[in-house]
């Protein structure tokens, strides 16, 4: 049973100078403890720091583990803080997740929260020392990793796992033999797994050393094949995602560009009244590696219903287009653009326009802008060492949790990355990456042909044990916890005319011909997806039961936007939500008289559903469902607003609109998508490019509610019969495969959580 007793530094203090001495040993002595074996814990969450990545690796050996003695599975949320403070997305889960009096685990940094804590701060090497003779009163066996060296961290990645499966402490080498040799011998340990090059005296103790990626590997699979007796789940990761950009040296301006303009759109044609809407500068970008970073911000003193759109737009000296973005995907009153040049110097041009206005109308535009204002542009060019640039850094800190909470193997791999030291090279003379030139998709899709040769060679080892076909013709699971840059997306060729965005980025190589349920696991940062992973795997309980029948667990809402979405409203959603009432849903659709983001919001129809259909027109950092009246532009459903919205209750978002899943070459705190996913939905589908006719949800829809298959084997399954272009290329799911949504005839699942296998089998 988890410990329900509120721990503050005082009461530690006091217990640490209490403590009873069990056969030598400290322990803590709570008022309720949780046993695993030999392992006792008092907490009921583990947070960790983002400021060194083996906090990641150790922590998971805090927050999972597994006993195949007594047959016994614990499994408590991980999450990831950053400077002491934690999310108010993540302070929401806990008030949601935890009892009144519950006992946060905080590692390695203090964590400033009104909730108890047990803190044990340090080094990860200081802390895992300290941990594992309180967690463990003794343990035959120790797992060593290394601490320093080029692939240290690689290797401790992909090793974290059998600490969980094993049960067993987890200890860092920094040169601190004697140390080692002191817990060892507190733990009455006789064994110890050495991972990677690392030279040590263990007296009386059994050295298994793991010098290479498949000695660790293997151990893994058979750790896995005899404590579940299956595998279903491979996670992929890029463990360079912890190397921020190596800045050589940087200069920054800040200009102020005056914009008066009043402008009225008839008939779909612009008509300047007075002035224009737009003024230019010139950005110099000088010789090697560039990081270009400009941010776009006018004074908004109010922000009512109308808000100023501020774009910006970056051209190299061909007139090419680098970068650009709009303040709808940012903030009220702010945008932001950023690329990544290599040897392409020159006087590259910024557009910056601005609309401050309504426009409406679908077929033919009409619309007003007035703008009297100051632009504030702050352009930053760095000169970076390497091309090195993660999107998201430091997701992979959260991959062995992830991978061990599935019982899964973790493959991990620095060459997965776009931005690697060859695209210098590859990108030589170019302004952009390979969403805006199709140059260098060829270069990009070398990267993932060799991620995919990775990936094979795992199955080859989980087919030496015997697993393989177990797994292909199961669940067959694989989460990409990496941003596009990290583990790049498959370009498909031809690119789409008429759009900026060129080629179409897809996750479907990855899937091996849809053996595999592939999906993302994405968000702003490590601390959104950190609690991406506690939402989908304590799913059940932070929904609790279905009360009423009318509430949050059985509503799917439906809506349609205008422009040709009536037609999906009329040939797909109406005829559908009339077919789901057979299943338990209380359905919804919303339509052309009540799809804006002001009555959706005031109705909380993407906030307040189990499920979320959208059809319509969208983009990258909007969705625009309200367009034939007098204004759209302001009753789009955008990042700058979304970002905000408090979901009730994890909720799943499903979409055939274009763009909207589109993270290929932008932050991904700029997506829509994503944008919904940091806000509280557990998972999300959409497309990376524009869609057309075919992009219908009905096959997928079926398989989540009819066949109960979790959100990765659904997409899986639709992508099997429904194969015509660019849907079949672009659709993708970004949360974790394994994760089930709640269904009316369903109930809740195991979120993909695997079984012990019991001792007799």
């Amino acid at each position: 049973m988890l410990c329900k007793k509120t721990m503050t530094l005082t009461v530690i203090l006091l217990i640490f100078s209490t403590s009873t001495i069990a056969q030598g040993f400290l322990v803590y002595k709570p008022k309720q403890t949780l046993f695993s074996h030999d392992k006792q814990v008092s907490w009921e969450v583990v947070v960790i720091p983002d400021n060194n990545p083996f906090y990641g690796v150790l922590g998971n050996s805090l927050a999972c583990w597994y006993n195949k003695e007594n047959n016994r599975t614990v499994l408590l949320p991980l999450l990831v803080q950053k400077n002491g403070l934690l999310t108010e997305q993540q302070k929401r889960f806990l008030n949601q997740y935890l009892a009144k009096n519950g006992t946060l685990l905080v590692v390695g940094e203090h964590l400033n929260t009104t909730y108890g804590t047990t803190e044990i701060l340090g080094s990860p090497a200081e802390v895992a020392a300290e941990v594992s003779t309180k967690v463990f009163k003794q343990s035959s066996t120790v797992l060593i990793l290394p601490y320093e060296g080029n692939s240290s961290y690689k290797l401790s990645l992909i090793a974290a796992p059998l600490a969980s499966y094993l049960n067993i402490p987890i200890l860092f080498y920094d040169n601190n033999e004697e140390q080692l040799q002191q817990i060892c011998k507190k733990l009455n340990s006789t064994k110890a797994f050495v991972v990677g090059d690392i030279q040590l005296n263990l007296p009386n103790i059994s050295i298994v050393e793991l010098k290479d990626e498949d000695a660790v590997q293997n151990l893994v699979l058979t750790s896995i094949k005899t404590v579940f007796g299956e595998i279903n789940y491979i996670t992929l990761t890029n463990p360079s995602d912890i190397i921020p950009p190596q800045i050589i040296d940087s200069y920054e301006t800040t200009t102020m560009e005056h914009i008066e303009n009043i402008k009225v759109t008839v008939l779909g044609r612009e008509i300047n009244i007075i002035g224009k809407d737009t003024r230019q500068q010139l950005v110099y970008i000088p010789e090697g590696i560039n990081w270009v970073r400009i941010h776009g911000e006018v004074n908004v003193t109010q922000k009512g219903f109308i808000d100023p759109i501020i774009s910006l737009y970056l051209y190299d000296p061909q007139k090419n287009v680098v970068a650009y973005s709009l303040s709808p995907g940012y903030d009220i009153g702010k945008t932001y653009v950023e690329s990544l040049t290599c040897d392409a110097p020159g006087n590259y041009t910024l557009t910056v326009k601005l609309y401050n206005g309504v426009k409406g109308g679908y077929f033919l535009q009409r619309g007003l802008s007035m703008v009297d204002t100051d632009v504030k542009i702050t352009i930053n060019v760095s000169r970076l060492k390497k091309p090195h640039l993660p999107f998201v850094p430091k997701l992979s800190m959260t991959a062995p949790y992830l991978t061990a909470a599935h019982g899964g193997i973790l493959v991990a791999d620095q060459k997965f990355e776009l931005t690697s030291d060859e695209y210098v090279s590859a990108a030589e003379g170019l302004g952009t990456g390979p969403w805006y030139n199709e140059k260098l998709q060829n270069f990009n899709n070398k990267k993932v042909n060799y991620t995919i040769t990775e990936l094979k060679h795992v199955l080859d080892l989980i087919e030496n044990h015997g697993m393989l076909t177990g797994y292909l013709n199961g669940s067959a699971w694989l989460a990409i916890l990496g941003d596009t840059n990290m583990i790049p997306m498959y370009y498909y060729n031809p690119s789409q005319k008429g759009l900026l965005e060129k080629g179409l980025p897809s996750d479907n190589p990855y899937t091996l011909n849809f053996n595999l349920s592939v999906g993302r696991v994405i968000g702003y940062d490590v601390q959104d997806v950190s609690l991406l992973m506690s939402r989908t795997l304590f799913y059940k309980k932070i929904c609790g039961p279905p009360l009423e029948e009318n509430g949050w667990h059985n509503r799917f809402n439906f809506v349609f936007g205008e422009g040709f979405g009536e037609t999906g409203g009329l040939f797909h959603q109406i005829p559908y939500a009339a077919e789901l009432k057979k299943y338990g849903f209380k359905p919804h659709v919303y339509g052309d008289l009540r799809n804006s983001r002001q009555i959706t919001s005031l109705l909380q129809v993407y906030t307040n559903a189990n499920y979320i259909e959208y059809l319509g027109h969208g983009d990258w950092l909007w969705f625009t469902p309200s367009l034939y009246g007098f204004d759209y532009i302001n009753k789009a459903v955008d990042v700058a607003h979304a970002k905000n919205w408090v979901y009730n209750k994890p909720s799943v978002f499903l979409t055939s609109a274009c763009l909207m899943a589109r993270i290929d070459g932008i932050p991904s705190c700029m997506n829509i998508g994503v944008t919904m996913l940091h806000s509280g939905c557990n998972c999300f589908i959409g497309a990376t490019r524009a869609t057309g006719q075919e992009a219908g949800l009905t096959t997928l829809e079926n398989h989540l509610i009819v066949d109960d298959l979790s959100v990765g084997e659904a997409l899986r399954g639709e992508k099997r019969v429904d194969k015509e272009p660019p849907t079949y290329y672009v659709r993708v799911l970004y949360g974790d495969p394994a994760f089930n949504p709640y269904e009316p005839n369903n109930g809740f699942s195991s979120q993909g959580r695997p079984v012990i296998q019991h001792a007799s089998r």
